[in-house]
């Protein structure tokens, strides 16, 4: 009866009746719980319910209460919202905290009473910057440069060991791209430990693995903790990793009252050592814990609900759920696939024009330089736009600097330190001997004249130097689009970007993104100066972006960053296999190694949970101008919304019903096709083909000879 006054009063505050599992979890008190919450389950609501309870139920100190989740917006967020509904009846503050920030309190107070003093170089600026340190580390130990992408992979894995709690004995096995990663890590460390006497050195990583040791070499202070926590509940659960699961499950030990929420179908985070295994080894760690799951959701429509189960349940490392909702029916899951890239933009472009309300649409994606040709095109649209990772540093990437300074010095060949940047990056065959040379020569005259009056030269070489000077004299001329393509192909751009990438172990795919990005940005510009300015203001924009969150905008943002958020339309575009899944997971997946694929599958997964209304899925056949093929999960998708079609081989029989005007499908003769004609009475079935045009065929012969299935 109490509880029902509480319940009841509860609705009055917020609004929302809960439901029975949601229930349970609030008022479950003693002893570890798992609340497996999926999608639109409202498991925030429950947290700070069950916040409230303990305080006011069972009359616990809310100091004795420690929230903790991952990311500093989600802890914000929950404090806020708890302050807002409940603020007028629990006076004392509970603690919400990032797992971080608690690590970082641990450390600080640990160090202070015994006076050691630290800098966190995570956010310095300078040579004690986490990054500077690296990089100097990396080139030292290489001797090669480090560049913005493969600085990002090498802290990346750096996360990874320390999250992972692996030995640095263990760091040579490692399966990293990341060359002498070993040597490279244990410098590091050392350097930490090491270089500045009497103060020591820690990165964000730090923290945890510090704050784990602390807690396991003093007992007295692990016990300090475990005496004030009293009642510790996690959110996102799946985002954590091993070494955070530790520290928790320290933490805990005393009072045994860990309430774990989290969906094992949305963990996307194993680079970060995240895994859905902690989730899925609960009752074993915990033999007598209690698991519950909320499968009501509250934000998506039946027909994303329903194809969304389906999906998920093509993982086989997962707790079995269905969602289910007793929201409205609204429209089905839209695919659309295009030739090329350009056209999902251009239709997501008119579909937006028709909307009176864009601030409840987000266009997402797996790479952050897919927002770019977004914002090119949106803003040529004049539609408002919010870029959720306006930090990303597209503009700052080397590859565009190159391509700038191979623009500059088409206007003057005389200015050497422009041309000192990109001698190396095409066919000059120019030594660095010669470099010194040109820097006591008249600078008011062409580099390669300069070069040509080089008194020990051969002929051919000094009619190379005359052709490179013709080259960049033809270059100035041009309008951007044609400048690009004649610094990828006729000046060799391209072709020292393959060499440096397969010396580097980089990935092409990176570079054919920059570089076909910055050509759909140059198409109908007239000069360079039109070009560089147009990047300058597409910078400007995006880093301005924050100020339209507001403000009837569209949101841009990455697959990972849309974790937790919901709209009433989504966009899901670039779903070609490569990009989601990509690459990697695919090639695992051969060798029988699914769990890259699996998370993969969450990934998509999340990104259509996010949709409550409307859901369109954009795939395309050429891509940065690479042929591509159709992610596997769209053709998944495809299965699940046009039931009916029956296995065989490699492809999917289809019916008269679905062989209609749109609909890709692959012949087993000419391949993969769009269908223009799909007539029964006239027998008539017409293809296009992308590289052999249109052809016709027997509509009744095709489906007899099972000549055509579905692009799967």
């Amino acid at each position: 009866m109490v509880d029902k006054k509480f319940f009841d009063s509860l609705e009055r505050v917020t609004g929302v009746v809960m439901n029975g599992v949601q229930k349970e979890a609030i008022r479950h008190t003693s002893g570890p719980l798992l609340l497996l919450a999926t999608p639109g389950a409202g498991k925030t609501t429950v947290l700070n319910a069950r916040i409230l309870y303990l305080i006011l139920r069972q009359g616990v100190n809310p100091e004795n209460i420690l929230a903790l989740t991952f990311s500093k917006a989600a802890a914000n967020e929950m404090d806020v919202r708890f302050q807002q509904l409940y603020g007028q009846l629990v006076k004392q503050r509970v603690r919400f905290s990032t797992i971080h920030s608690f690590c970082y309190s641990i450390i600080r107070t640990y160090f202070q009473k015994n006076r050691i003093s630290f800098t966190l170089i995570e956010n310095e600026q300078g040579v004690l910057s986490k990054n500077s340190v690296l990089k100097r580390l990396y080139e030292e130990i290489n001797q090669t440069i480090l560049t913005e992408d493969k600085l990002e992979e090498l802290a990346n894995a750096i996360c990874f060991i320390k999250n992972s709690m692996i030995q640095i004995s263990d760091v040579q096995n490692m399966d990293t791209k990341v060359k002498d990663l070993g040597l490279i890590y244990e410098a590091y460390e050392d350097y930490k430990q090491n270089a500045h006497l009497g103060n020591k050195l820690i990165d964000f990583d730090d923290m945890l693995t510090l704050s784990n040791q602390i807690l396991e070499e003093n007992p007295e202070i692990l016990l300090k903790y475990q005496k004030q926590f009293h009642f510790v509940l996690t959110d996102e659960s799946q985002d954590t990793s091993i070494i955070q699961n530790k520290i928790i499950e320290k933490v805990t030990k005393l009072s045994d009252n860990l309430f774990v929420v989290g969906d094992d179908d949305q963990s996307i985070f194993g680079f970060r050592s995240a895994n859905p295994k902690y989730l899925l080894d609960f009752k074993t760690v915990h033999p007598h814990a209690r698991i519950l799951i909320m499968e009501q959701n509250y934000r998506s429509t039946p027909e994303i609900v329903q194809v969304a189960n389906v999906f998920i349940g093509g993982n086989t490392q997962r707790y079995k759920k269905t969602m289910v909702t007793e929201n409205p029916s609204d429209e089905k899951i839209k695919i659309h696939s295009f030739d090329y890239d350009y056209q999902q933009l251009d239709y997501i472009i008119e579909e937006l024009k028709k909307k009176k309300q864009i601030g409840q649409t987000a266009i997402l994606f797996r790479n952050n330089i897919s927002a770019i040709n977004l914002i090119d095109h949106l803003e040529s649209a004049n539609l408002l736009f919010y870029v959720r990772d306006s930090g990303y540093k597209f503009f700052n990437h080397w590859v565009i600097k190159d391509i700038l300074n191979f623009m500059r010095f088409s206007y003057s060949d005389k200015n050497l330190r422009i041309f000192e940047t990109i001698y190396t990056k095409f066919n000059s065959y120019i030594s660095k001997q010669q470099i010194e040379y040109l820097k006591n020569q008249d600078p008011t005259q062409s580099v390669f004249d300069h070069l040509a009056d080089l008194p020990t030269l051969p002929a051919f070489r000094k009619k190379n130097f005359q052709e490179l000077k013709r080259q960049f004299k033809k270059l100035n001329g041009m309008p951007p689009i044609d400048a690009l393509r004649y610094i990828r192909k006729d000046l060799h751009y391209e072709k020292k970007l393959e060499e440096f990438s397969e010396r580097l172990g980089l990935s092409m795919d990176s570079f054919h993104g920059i570089l076909a990005t910055l050509e759909n940005i140059a198409q109908g510009m007239k000069t360079h100066k039109e070009f560089a300015d147009r990047l300058r203001y597409l910078e400007q924009l995006m880093l301005e972006s924050a100020e339209n969150k507001d403000n009837n905008a569209v949101v841009l943002s990455t697959l990972h960053s849309a974790k937790g958020l919901e709209f009433d339309c989504v966009y899901m575009l670039d779903l070609v296999d490569g990009i989601l899944p990509n690459l990697e997971s695919i090639k695992a997946a051969e060798k029988k190694k699914p769990d890259s694929l699996e998370e993969e599958r969450r990934l998509f997964y999340v990104g259509m949970t996010r949709a409550k209304k409307e859901l369109e899925l954009l795939t395309v056949e050429n891509l940065n101008n690479q042929d591509v093929v159709e992610s596997q999960f769209v053709g998944e998708i495809r299965d699940i919304v046009c039931p009916g079609r029956s296995r065989t081989g490699k492809g999917v029989s289809l019916t008269t019903f679905q062989l209609e005007k749109g609909a890709d499908i692959r012949h087993k003769a000419f391949g993969i096709g769009r269908i223009t004609v799909a007539d029964v009475e006239s027998d008539l079935l017409e293809v296009k083909f992308r590289k052999l045009g249109i052809k016709q065929f027997s509509l009744k012969v095709c489906l007899e000879g099972k000549l055509v299935s579905s692009v799967l």
